[in-house]
C-alpha cells in the first residue's frame, strides 16, 4: 500500500476542493491517504468541510511563513510518504526543494494557472523549481505547451488531466432542495470569491447595462466577501450603486452548498479576467443551466457551444459580457457532453 499526502491549503476554492476530488479517486485498498491541511490567509472557510468522513488529517496550523515550512518538512520527515502531491503554485513551491532530502519520495504537483497570470517572480520559481516535480498535471493542451516551452519542463513530465466533476457531491447536495430565489424574476448567478481575478467589476457593469432594457432581472454573487476580499466586495458595491443596480445585486456570501443557486438560475456568468479551467463553469453546465462567459481562456471556447449552452464574450468587454447574458435567456436547460479525465487516467499518475 502507497502512503500518500496531499497537501491542501486550508480553503475552499476550486483547486482545494479539485485536490480532494483526486485524492477521492485512489481505491483505500492501494493507498494510505492524509491530509495536510496548511492555513491560507484569513479565510473562514475550510477545506475540511469537504474531506471525506474520517479522514486523516494533518493540521499544520497557523505560524509564520518559516516556522511553516519547518513543520511541512518535518510531517514529511515523519510520515514517509511515497508520494506527495500539492495543487497550487503557494505549496508547491514550498515542498519541491524538498525532493533533495527525500529522493525516494515521488513529488506529484497540478499547475492551476497559466504562466501569464504570475508575476516574474513566479514563473522564475516556476521556471528553477517545477522541474524538480515528478509529474505535473496539467488541465488543458495550452497550459502543458507553456510549461513546455517557456519553462523548459520536459514534456514527458507534463500529464494533461481536465478537471473532473464531482457528480456525486453535486447531486447529493440537490437532492431534495427547493427552488432558493423567492421572485419570478430571471435570475443572473455568479460564484468566487470577491478579488480582481473573478471581474465582478465588469458583472455589475454588463448588468448594468442588462438591466436598462430587461427590468425583471437580478443579480446574485455567491463568495466570500470578508477578510482579504472585503476591499474588492466594498469597491464592486459602490459601482453597483453608482449604476444604480444596487437593489438588483445580492451578494449572499460564501456558501457551502451554491448548486441550488446554480441549478435554479436562469443563466450562469463567468466574467473572469482569467482562469485555469474554471470548475464552477463545468458545474453550472452539468446542472443544466446555460452559461454567459468571456473567452478568458482558449479551453472556455471549447467548452461553450454559442447557442447551444451558452454564449461567449470578448474578453473584459461589458458591452459584449450584457449581449451574451441576454441571449443565454432564451436558451432554457441545457445539456452538458463536458466529461474530463478519466479516474484511471488520475490513478495511472499515482501508480506509475
Amino acid at each position: 500500500m502507497k502512503k500518500v499526502l496531499f497537501f491542501i491549503q486550508d480553503s475552499v476554492g476550486g483547486a482545494e476542493r479539485i485536490a480532494v476530488l483526486i485524492s477521492k479517486m485512489l481505491p483505500s485498498h492501494l493507498f494510505d491517504v492524509g491530509y495536510v491541511i496548511v492555513p491560507y490567509s484569513d479565510v473562514k472557510n475550510s477545506i475540511e468541510d469537504f474531506l471525506p468522513e474520517g479522514a486523516r488529517r494533518i493540521n499544520i496550523g497557523k505560524v509564520r511563513p518559516i516556522k511553516k515550512m519547518f513543520r511541512m518538512f518535518r510531517v514529511i520527515w515523519h510520515e514517509k510518504p511515497d508520494i506527495v502531491f500539492s495543487s497550487v503554485f503557494q505549496l508547491s513551491n514550498k515542498i519541491l526543494p524538498y525532493r533533495f532530502f527525500f529522493p525516494r519520495t515521488k513529488f506529484v504537483i497540478r499547475c492551476e494557472n497559466y504562466l501569464s497570470t504570475y508575476s516574474k517572480l513566479q514563473k522564475l520559481e516556476i521556471f528553477i523549481l517545477y522541474r524538480l516535480a515528478n509529474k505535473i498535471i496539467a488541465q488543458t493542451q495550452e497550459m502543458r505547451d507553456e510549461l513546455v516551452d517557456q519553462s523548459k519542463i520536459s514534456r514527458d513530465k507534463v500529464k494533461i488531466l481536465e478537471n473532473p466533476i464531482d457528480k456525486v457531491v453535486i447531486n447529493k447536495k440537490i437532492q431534495d432542495v427547493s427552488n432558493p430565489y423567492s421572485s419570478s424574476k430571471k435570475h443572473f448567478v455568479a460564484s468566487g470569491r470577491f478579488c480582481f481575478q473573478k471581474g465582478f467589476d465588469y458583472l455589475v457593469q454588463a448588468f448594468a447595462n442588462l438591466k436598462k432594457k430587461h427590468r425583471d432581472v437580478d443579480l446574485h454573487i455567491l463568495g466570500a466577501t470578508d477578510g482579504e476580499y472585503k476591499e474588492e466586495f466594498e469597491r464592486v458595491m459602490q459601482m453597483a450603486a453608482e449604476y444604480d443596480v444596487l437593489e438588483d445585486v445580492h451578494c449572499l456570501g460564501y456558501k457551502s452548498n451554491p448548486y441550488p443557486y446554480i441549478k435554479y438560475a436562469s443563466c450562469f456568468v463567468l466574467s473572469s479576467r482569467w482562469e485555469g479551467l474554471p470548475n464552477v463553469l463545468l458545474e453550472s453546465l452539468y446542472l443544466g443551466t446555460p452559461v454567459a462567459a468571456f473567452k478568458c481562456v482558449p479551453i472556455v471556447e471549447r467548452i461553450v457551444e454559442s447557442g447551444v449552452n451558452g454564449f461567449l464574450a470578448l474578453p473584459e468587454n461589458t458591452n459584449s459580457l450584457a449581449e451574451a447574458m441576454e441571449k443565454a435567456l432564451s436558451i432554457g436547460r441545457v445539456h452538458s457532453s463536458y466529461a474530463g479525465a478519466s479516474v484511471e487516467s488520475f490513478q495511472k499518475l499515482f501508480v506509475d
